[in-house]
């Protein structure tokens, strides 16, 4: 009975667990994202409506949720006598998901930019040039979901040595 309640504890703190990551990781990826744009105001260019930059902004706030998703979603494992150590195994497992989605997406935004030299896409994102808008929205979800399934492998393998 004990541990049916532990799992049922840990399954109801990781719904308000996920709730709350959603929001700070997505805050965190636009934060990120801002500062790598230093000569743009993006926050700016979102309130005047330029749908290009808040295409690229959505993407990476989706980007992040297909990243850390598989780690919200990891069966849950160990001892269920001591939910609370389950809970902050978890929980560092899913920081770490989180450094790795903000590390793959502002790499990948980079190599692409730097693939394609003679276009540059923040100057195009200031204009609202839509259609570069999609492409990077592409690359940003492109590279989140082909690495969503490594970075849950890593989240499990980083909670299990942490004994959850």
């Amino acid at each position: 009975k004990m541990a049916q309640f532990g799992q049922l504890f840990v399954s109801v703190a990781n719904i308000i667990i996920a709730v709350i990551l959603g929001v700070v990781a997505s805050y965190i990826g636009v934060w990120l994202f801002t500062k790598s744009t230093r000569h743009l105001d993006d926050w700016g260019e979102v309130r005047r409506g330029n749908v290009g930059m808040g295409i690229v902004m959505g993407s990476i706030i989706v980007g992040i949720a297909l990243i850390l998703k598989p780690a919200v979603d990891l069966p849950l494992t160990g001892d269920m006598t001591n939910p609370f150590l389950i809970l902050v195994g978890e929980m560092a497992g899913i920081v770490l998901g989180l450094f790795l989605a903000m590390s793959a997406i502002v790499f990948s935004l980079g190599v692409f930019d730097r693939l394609v030299g003679d276009i540059d896409e923040l100057s195009e994102l200031q204009r609202g040039n839509t259609a570069v808008a999609v492409i990077m929205a592409a690359v940003v979800l492109a590279v989140s979901y082909l690495i969503s399934g490594a970075v849950a492998s890593i989240i499990r393998w980083f909670t299990t040595f942490l004994g959850a």
